[in-house]
């Protein structure tokens, strides 16, 4: 195998990946903010580690790319909107600058968020749906596409966009609405839901994910697209929490909080018949599965 770079390392899905990736046998750099010895995720990882930015990279060295990187909290961009946009659209405009003096690179794979398309009259959301995006980390993951897709027809870097679902799984951050669930119910606290929870999302397992990106890394067919990866399923955040109290066991009551900017009658569900159909996606986990490995991590 080859050389790949995956920014964002330390993160949940940076370090998922490369420790797929170191398994298939490929050679991998991991470069994040973390300094490595706070980079848990990554403990007994033999990756080779760069503590930086990447607004700080003016040559790439390896003939892959995985940009997972991202000030990706929707409630941070919020409260810091000129943070996440300049370090997300800066960070990937270095990136691809480098990407494009680099004459053999082979793939630019971008992690981007179904947040991009904001309120949509048509559900489910398909790619060619326009972007629409209800708050400022959403646009700023539109803004990496769109820099992306310029470098692309501009200069030839092979890039290829992963829309995901909201991706969960052991090792997440636990400011996330499952984690943050299942604790509250694990604790028999009331649950804190924003609004009155009829909001909607996509939820899919991390590994699946995981599994579709590595292959969107290398196969032929996945040059310059974009796609929709999801379970296809949509669930309310009521219902989320109720699942959280089903599997948990807990007496838990449920809490309500004032509804979030950009959130009232949000709904989302992914079309992901692309993904299916071009790179043979296929989701393993179900919700329910991956909600019961979920407490029982939280539980330890």
């Amino acid at each position: 195998m080859s050389r790949v770079l995956i920014t964002g390392a330390a993160g949940f899905l940076g370090a998922r990946l490369a420790k797929r990736l170191l398994q298939d046998g490929w050679e991998v750099v991991g470069l994040d903010l973390v300094p490595r010895e706070y980079a848990w995720r990554l403990e007994g990882v033999p990756l080779e580690y760069r503590w930086g930015s990447c607004q700080d990279i003016h040559e790439l060295d390896a003939p892959y790319v995985i940009h997972c990187a991202s000030q990706a909290d929707v409630p941070l961009s919020l409260s810091a909107p000129a943070y996440t946009v300049s370090n997300n659209v800066g960070g990937t405009l270095a990136l691809l600058e480098a990407a494009k003096r680099h004459d053999g690179l082979q793939r630019f794979l971008l992690q981007s968020s179904e947040e991009v398309y904001g309120y949509c009259p048509r559900l489910p959301i398909r790619e060619d749906t326009p972007l629409n995006p209800t708050n400022p980390y959403g646009a700023s993951k539109g803004a990496q596409e769109m820099i992306a897709r310029a470098y692309q027809h501009s200069f030839g870097v092979p890039v290829t966009i992963i829309r995901s679902g909201t991706i969960f799984g052991e090792g997440m951050r636990r400011t996330q609405v499952i984690p943050i669930f299942l604790e509250q119910a694990l604790r028999g606290k009331p649950l804190t839901i924003h609004g009155d929870g009829s909001q909607t999302r996509d939820f899919h397992w991390v590994d699946d994910h995981v599994g579709v990106m590595l292959t969107a890394l290398s196969a032929p067919q996945a040059a310059g697209q974009t796609f929709n990866v999801g379970s296809g399923e949509e669930r309310s955040v009521l219902s989320v929490a109720e699942e959280c109290i089903r599997v948990t066991s807990s007496g838990s009551a449920m809490s309500f909080l004032p509804q979030r900017p950009g959130e009232q009658g949000l709904r989302v569900v992914l079309d992901s018949a692309r993904v299916r159909e071009i790179l043979g996606y296929a989701s393993k986990v179900s919700f329910q599965e991956g909600l019961e490995r979920m407490a029982a991590w939280l539980a330890k």
